[in-house]
């Protein structure tokens, strides 16, 4: 199915690391396909071919026949389907080339957001001029309340009864300039995140923990390396996964369109196995996954460029990032350093929910230069979140 595709994570890679990158993505869509995708892959036989071996003959007759009836029933579902989803893919195709459109509907940057991130990168700024150009940012002002307002920063605080703070000035300038320009991109990338994802349930919340590890990640390679400014890589890593966000609500929105199309048409043309057959069919965890692994790049570059920032280069590294193709074509450090931390995010979750092994993830690291010592520092990270500076 899904011919179309220019890509596809399904057929048999040789390559270990390419394997794993891709069974990333399945992950990402969701854990029981990604764990099916698998078993496939490594020529694990299902339940319902085991189940049918051990069947007695008269059952087995009665058990061959509906089985017949299933896959014919299947056969057809598939060809409608393949026929929507080809029509899906078409129109997402089309919506991509308006690059308005990704940021305007998908990925929406508030109002004068490049000029808190900009304003953010400078040592000098005040916490007046940052108040100001974050006015009607609500998800700004929650996220800096409700983080001054925990762990670690509240514990500070309670040696002198002062245990919450409700002014944004006042709490902006217990947390600091520092602190703040690490947690802006998480709140706006927050803000970004699809309230659902149905029927792909987990995706929002594991491309939220990816984008996170790969942030806090590439701020710790950076800063090993030696880079200019670790927190740029560490916004890298918190915004390198835009165009599977864009993509997912794009998927979702279209198919919902084209679907009720294709119904009504198929009603008005009096074909009632063709309805049927049509209002039966849900997003597919393939065509997600393919969509991701043909554009998802591309479309994180895509939005980024539109931003105008000043001061903080994301949009030319993420072009290079998209662009490499091997770890040699990278032309910017800090494309090679998210490059690395994406990569060693992946292999440590997908190893904690055992759909990596050791020497999967040592090939796939390998191929970034991800190196055993390095590997021992990163694996003392807590990915969960960014290292703050307390104030004392």
């Amino acid at each position: 199915m899904f011919d179309f595709f220019a890509v596809s994570t399904e057929g048999g890679s040789k390559d270990p690391a390419f394997r794993l990158e891709k069974r990333f993505i399945n992950y990402l869509i969701s854990f029981p396909f990604a764990r099916k995708s698998r078993d496939k892959a490594n020529g694990v036989e299902n339940e319902t071919q085991e189940q049918k071996r051990r069947l007695l003959q008269v059952e087995q007759i009665n058990y061959d026949e509906r089985e017949r009836l299933a896959k014919a029933r299947q056969r057809y579902q598939d060809r409608v389907s393949d026929e929507l989803h080809e029509n899906i893919y078409r129109r997402i195709l089309n919506q991509l080339d308006d690059r308005d459109f990704i940021r305007e509907k998908l990925i929406p940057l508030p109002d004068k957001l490049p000029d808190l991130l900009d304003i953010l990168s400078t040592k000098a700024a005040s916490m007046r001029r940052i108040e100001d150009i974050a006015q009607g940012m609500d998800w700004f002002h929650n996220g800096v309340l409700k983080t001054v307002n925990q762990p670690p920063f509240i514990d500070q605080r309670r040696q002198s009864k002062k245990v919450k703070l409700e002014n944004l000035r006042t709490a902006m300038s217990f947390m600091g300039s520092e602190n703040l320009r690490l947690l802006t991109p998480a709140y706006i990338m927050q803000y970004w995140l699809p309230p659902s994802t149905q029927p792909f349930t987990l995706f929002r919340r594991k491309v939220w923990e990816h984008s996170l590890g790969t942030a806090i990640i590439a701020q710790a390679i950076a800063e090993t390396r030696k880079l200019k400014d670790p927190v740029l890589a560490y916004t890298l890593g918190m915004f390198h996964e835009l165009g599977k966000i864009a993509l997912t609500k794009l998927y979702l929105r279209v198919f919902d369109d084209v679907q009720r199309e294709m119904a009504m048409e198929s009603i008005s043309d009096s074909s009632p196995d063709r309805h049927s057959a049509l209002v039966n069919i849900t997003p597919d965890e393939r065509f997600l996954r393919n969509l991701m692994l043909e554009q998802d790049k591309r479309v994180s570059y895509i939005v980024s460029e539109g931003w105008g920032l000043q001061r903080v280069p994301i949009s030319q590294h993420l072009q290079n990032f998209h662009q490499a193709k091997n770890v040699r074509d990278f032309d910017s450090d800090y494309a090679k350093v998210l490059a690395q931390a994406n990569a060693f995010c992946e292999f440590r979750m997908l190893r904690e929910v055992e759909l990596a092994s050791v020497e999967e993830g040592s090939h796939l690291l390998k191929r970034y230069d991800v190196d055993a010592t390095l590997i021992a520092e990163l694996n003392t990270l807590n990915l969960k979140r960014p290292r703050f500076n307390v104030p004392d």
